[in-house]
């Protein structure tokens, strides 16, 4: 089958062309950028995509590597003779990331995996598009709803976060994000590579909690054919593959003692040495870490290197738990509710006071990504415009938010948890009545303000009193 396409037309300023055979995929990518107000033309096979290329000339490219009549790798080479400036991102799954690093080797411009994720398709079609917006920021500065980097809010805490990524973004120095899961810490890693000098290099994520111990290495530094059972062939590692951009470390607590030595030795030398090679490769990388874990503890007992710790931690962006911030829920509540409803082709929903106040009260051990994904269930649940904060107790019933995504809780903390949901839920379905709620949970008055107290829920004394909870 020949590659060659017809003349190309005149090009497309921001149309962009997806390409690839899954139709879910395929449809998701297109809603996505659609929703961002990006024109779009798709194809599902590599002659499609080639005549559409040549006809429309699109300003970018979306690429999946498995296609039925062809490989992306061969749509790639022939659309880089056709036209070589034009940006190429790869979509790749999970076990494709060794064809994905050799699309970048040929010339592709940046890789995303499968799943798809909205925030980080926005993020790279954002880099290759340099779109402006007014008064000189850029899209990724501040997108849909007046956020900024990604990120929703106005907190002081959140403020102070935007200073630190524009105090370290210019910079070289290797910055660590401490904080709780599902608090945006990936975010806050792309913000500032994306404001750096190295932002038209690559960005590579590793997740050193997801990597068996026995691979790390692999994936970090690379290894040649033969050098342990299903080496195949030569790889390159993470850290070659982002030289000259920036390598983001996530979970970088999780690392086994003998990665953490090794890794350490790469940050001192600025060389790799691949498994199974006695060959030296110099790379040229900017670390950035992230951590849920408390570093200083780990180091207390021993389960990680205090040099190390100080090599990665030039800078420490500190990322508030979301119940410390609460100011900031109602905000990123309408924000995710609209975006799902965006991305779920239904008309726009609103949260009546009620259910916004119910939200405010949650201990949101998921953090951000928790509200996210209790948003997108509303939007699945609720068929009227109105969301009420019945339905929103209901989201998070369902939701089993109280076994924290099947983490292993102490009893005492797993007690206090459930004890303080039921408690917020019984007074939303009694509109807030203390009274009510004491007899519903067969306590005294006095004794549910102790609790209440004690679990961090303000209301008001004296006769009558009730939580504000009003539609």
């Amino acid at each position: 089958m020949s590659l060659r396409g017809p003349l190309m037309s005149a090009p497309s300023s921001e149309l962009i062309l997806v390409i690839d055979d899954d139709d879910s995929v395929r449809k998701t990518t297109v809603g996505f950028l659609n929703a961002r107000g990006l024109a779009t033309i798709a194809a599902s096979s590599v002659g499609e995509a080639l005549r559409l290329f040549a006809q429309r000339q699109p300003a970018a490219v979306l690429l999946d590597l498995k296609l039925p009549d062809g490989t992306g790798l061969d749509v790639l080479k022939e659309l880089q003779r056709q036209a070589p400036g034009t940006p190429v991102v790869v979509i790749s799954g999970y076990g494709n990331v060794g064809e994905a690093v050799e699309a970048m080797r040929v010339g592709a411009t940046d890789f995303i995996e499968k799943p798809v994720s909205r925030d980080r398709l926005f993020a790279v079609v954002d880099k290759i598009l340099r779109r402006p917006m007014p008064g000189g920021e850029t899209d990724l500065e501040r997108v849909a709803d007046g956020s900024r980097y990604g990120m929703v809010g106005r907190s002081e805490a959140v403020q102070r976060i935007y200073q630190l990524i524009e105090m370290a973004a210019p910079t070289k120095c290797r910055v660590l994000i401490a904080g709780e899961s599902g608090t945006g810490k990936e975010l806050i890693a792309r913000a500032i590579h994306a404001h750096s000098s190295r932002r038209d290099k690559a960005f590579v994520e590793l997740n050193c909690a997801a990597i068996p111990s026995e691979l790390i290495e692999s994936e970090m530094f690379g290894h040649l054919k033969g050098s342990f059972t299903g080496a195949v062939s030569d790889r390159k590692g993470q850290f070659e593959v982002a030289s000259g951009g920036t390598l983001f470390l996530d979970e970088v607590g999780d690392m086994t003692p003998m990665t953490q030595t090794k890794l350490l030795r790469v940050l001192q030398e600025g060389e790799v040495t691949p498994v199974g090679s006695s060959e030296r490769r110099p790379v040229d990388v900017r670390i950035i870490s992230a951590t849920s874990k408390y570093l200083p503890d780990e180091i207390a007992r021993g389960a990680f290197r205090e040099d190390l710790y100080h090599r990665i931690n030039v800078l420490t962006i500190a990322v508030p738990p979301l119940r410390a911030r609460r100011e900031d829920v109602p905000e990123l509540a309408e924000h995710f509710l609209r975006l799902a409803c965006a991305e779920n082709g239904v008309r726009p929903k609103r949260l009546l006071p009620r259910a916004m106040d119910f939200l405010g009260q949650l201990p949101w051990h998921g953090n951000v990504r928790e509200l996210r994904n209790l948003m997108e269930r509303l939007v699945v649940l609720v068929p009227r415009d109105a969301v009420t904060h019945q339905d929103a107790m209901d989201a998070f019933q369902i939701s089993g938010a109280a076994s924290d995504e099947g983490q292993a809780l102490p009893l005492r903390e797993a007690r206090a948890r459930f004890e303080r949901q039921y408690i917020l839920y019984r007074l939303s379905a009694n509109g807030g009545s203390l009274g009510q709620t004491a007899r519903d949970l067969g306590i005294e008055r006095t004794n549910l303000y102790r609790k209440l107290k004690a679990l961090g829920i303000q209301v008001p004394r004296g006769k009558g009193a009730r939580v504000t909870l009003q539609d």
